[in-house]
């Protein structure tokens, strides 16, 4: 499913890797080309996402960015981004299939067995690569990150808040990899029940 995928400039990817929830919805979904896409810097960009989908009412795939807290709170922050995403990016797909234990549900076309063919003849494997050498960085030095984590702990001794997601960014930069390589490498070391690919405009 995703060398088809990737032929398409956006396509979106969620498995649940065969986690048990019990009964979830689906075991994996794929949504691939746009109809329809909205790319919103925070401001009004929730309005704005809930006027697309009052309009559509169908399949939405996307992201939040972490600066639309901005509409929410009284807040700012000018933190590095090396991505690139938007605030907020939504997009109606032309494909979307869906993978249950025992069934595949291909909707966006009056015919079916002709994607269905299409993804059967894409190459069942991904393609390999050899690793690259790769220089990891983190935006934290070691005593930074200990200080932090510090300041974190004084703020839940006082009762300012009983719960903290503490992140730190790693990256690389002037790299060259193949996406979708790495994607499979993570989940073969790690098979994370909410695992995600997500290609925007040829990034990832």
């Amino acid at each position: 499913m995703l060398n088809w995928a990737n032929r398409f400039n956006i396509f979106c990817l969620l498995d649940n890797q065969q986690y048990a929830f019990g009964q979830p919805a689906f075991e994996c979904i794929l949504a691939a080309g746009s109809k329809k896409r909205i790319t919103l810097a925070a401001g009004n960009a929730l309005n704005e996402l809930q006027q697309l989908y009052n309009q559509r009412q169908g399949w939405l795939f996307g992201h939040l960015g972490y600066d639309l807290k901005n509409e929410t709170e009284q807040l700012s922050s000018s933190n590095p981004d090396g991505i690139g995403f938007s605030d907020l990016h939504f997009f109606e797909p032309e494909y979307v299939v869906k993978l249950g234990k025992e069934s595949v549900e291909i909707m966006g076309t009056d015919n079916a067995m002709e994607i269905f063919n299409a993804i059967d003849n894409s190459p069942a494997q991904l393609p390999q690569t050899d690793k690259p050498n790769i220089q990891i960085n983190t935006r934290f030095t070691q005593q930074a990150y200990i200080e932090a984590v510090q300041q974190l702990q004084r703020h839940i001794a006082r009762g300012d808040c009983y719960e903290i997601n503490f992140c730190q960014e790693f990256y690389a930069e002037n790299t060259v990899l193949d996406p979708l390589a790495v994607y499979q490498q993570l989940i073969n070391l790690s098979p994370n029940p909410f695992a995600a690919l997500y290609k925007v405009d040829g990034r990832f």
